[in-house]
């Protein structure tokens, strides 16, 4: 009895359980099949401009792995940048500064609790600080205590769920499957800061009725929003108003002097 195999087919199925072993065994593929001639040094600061000489699978993991933590790590730095900025220049010199890369609250926030860490700068100069924005952003709000007890664990690959696992920590979502799904905006040339405060007040109330959404507050930024609707406010004042209104606290401050 004669069995006529389709060599398409077998081809085709032998490539697919290939790609399945690649994907499950990607390590040891690449030690015993593409040897590698350069290697991966998370102390490197340079990025490697030329092409990859020797053409391996190994060699171009570590090349591009190179570049892409090069560019992390200069993102680490932005941070501490950002956080001695704070600390050294006056209010309103630091927020020209954040306003000129247009940088958002949360952005901000992040980099500032990073850039501050003296346990992440620690890690980076052991040449284990994790390639995750998210990851090093968790590890900046830990004590010292509990940095300490996940500290051997971290690597450039060291997800966020192992550390969490370490610390036992159950409490907080894992921002990796958290999903934003609103932006609101408001337009500060037609509402006054009360009709404001009013409005993000009911918003939020009707929110938290729903036990599947979690509302974070930022007061600071509220605070920044009412400035800004008030100082609009104030510059379409008429020219008259605004004569008026020196006027009336030049008298005041005379009335008081006396």
């Amino acid at each position: 009895m004669e069995i006529e195999i389709n060599t398409n087919q077998k081809v085709i199925m032998d490539k697919q359980s290939l790609m399945k072993d690649d994907r499950e065994n990607i390590k040891n593929v690449i030690a015993s099949h593409q040897p590698k001639t350069q290697s991966f040094n998370p102390m490197e600061t340079r990025i490697q401009t030329l092409e990859v000489n020797d053409k391996t699978l190994g060699n171009y993991i570590s090349q591009i792995k190179n570049n892409i933590y090069v560019g992390f790590k200069s993102m680490f730095f932005v941070a501490r940048d950002v956080y001695d900025a704070k600390v050294n220049l006056s209010k309103e010199d630091y927020k020209r500064l954040i306003d000129n890369f247009k940088w958002n609250d949360a952005t901000v926030s992040k980099m500032e609790s990073i850039g501050r860490s003296n346990n992440l700068m620690e890690v980076y100069q052991q040449g284990n600080l994790p390639q995750s924005w998210t990851t090093l952003y968790y590890l900046s709000s830990l004590t010292d205590d509990k940095f300490q007890k996940v500290k051997s664990l971290l690597s450039i690959d060291t997800p966020l769920g192992e550390i969490k696992n370490k610390l036992n920590d159950k409490t907080t979502s894992d921002p990796n499957w958290l999903l934003n799904f609103l932006n609101l905006e408001i337009d500060k040339r037609k509402v006054t800061v009360a009709e404001f405060a009013n409005t993000l007040s009911n918003i939020k109330k009707d929110l938290k009725k729903y036990k599947v959404v979690k509302v974070k507050d930022d007061e600071d930024k509220q605070k920044r929003i009412e400035k800004s609707i008030a100082s609009y406010i104030k510059s379409q004042q008429p020219k008259d108003a605004k004569d008026k209104s020196r006027k009336r606290k030049s008298k005041e401050i005379t009335k008081n002097a006396a």
